[in-house]
């Protein structure tokens, strides 16, 4: 993958989330029902080495033992708005899916392959005057392969098994679109 890729960063809070859900919760799926919000300023964005802030508010349910197939599951719906304190310069990403996630293969200590399945609206943005400038929808299924647990073990790879519905930005990253649309470029 190419660039910054808003799937994986939501993704990454996602399963931190999963985590911190307490044992309670894990061993009745009833789930546990969070909302973050705040603004940060990211001052090499998308490697330009200038600097963008954004606001976010990230609406998530997540369930650690779903009664499902899956060993996670989570739906999220979140809006996040970049703006170029140089020249004003705004884009919205409204992202509103469900994902999950199977060890599908492997030692979950050693070398393991997790699926991710991603359902919905993964990534809507938009410029200023709100024209959509990127869209990944439908339902994307990559398998995931880590060498060690799951996000804290060595990243071996990934492979994008189905695509359903365009998830271009997922495997360029967001910013083939959010640079230009920001003035970066």
């Amino acid at each position: 993958m190419r660039g910054r890729s808003l799937h994986l960063a939501l993704l990454c809070a996602a399963v931190a989330t999963c985590i911190a859900v307490p044992s309670a919760i894990a061993a009745n799926p009833q789930g546990g029902h969070f909302f973050l919000s705040g603004t940060e300023t990211q001052d090499d964005f998308c490697g330009t080495g200038k600097s963008v802030t954004d606001t976010y508010a990230i609406h998530l349910n997540v369930w650690d033992a779903p009664n499902q197939p899956v060993d996670g599951r989570n739906q999220s719906e979140s809006t996040v708005v970049f703006t170029n304190p140089a020249n004003g310069a705004t884009v919205t990403i409204h992202n509103a899916y469900s994902f999950s996630d199977a060890l599908i293969s492997g030692d979950p200590n050693g070398l393991n392959t997790h699926e991710w399945t991603f359902k919905g609206n993964a990534e809507l943005i938009r410029g200023a005057d709100g024209g959509v400038i990127g869209h990944d929808r439908g339902q994307l299924i990559v398998d995931v392969t880590w060498n060690g647990p799951e996000f804290s073990g060595e990243f071996v790879g990934l492979e994008i098994v189905s695509d359903r519905g365009g998830h271009g930005l997922f495997g360029s990253g967001d910013c083939s679109v959010l640079v230009p649309a920001l003035g970066l470029a």
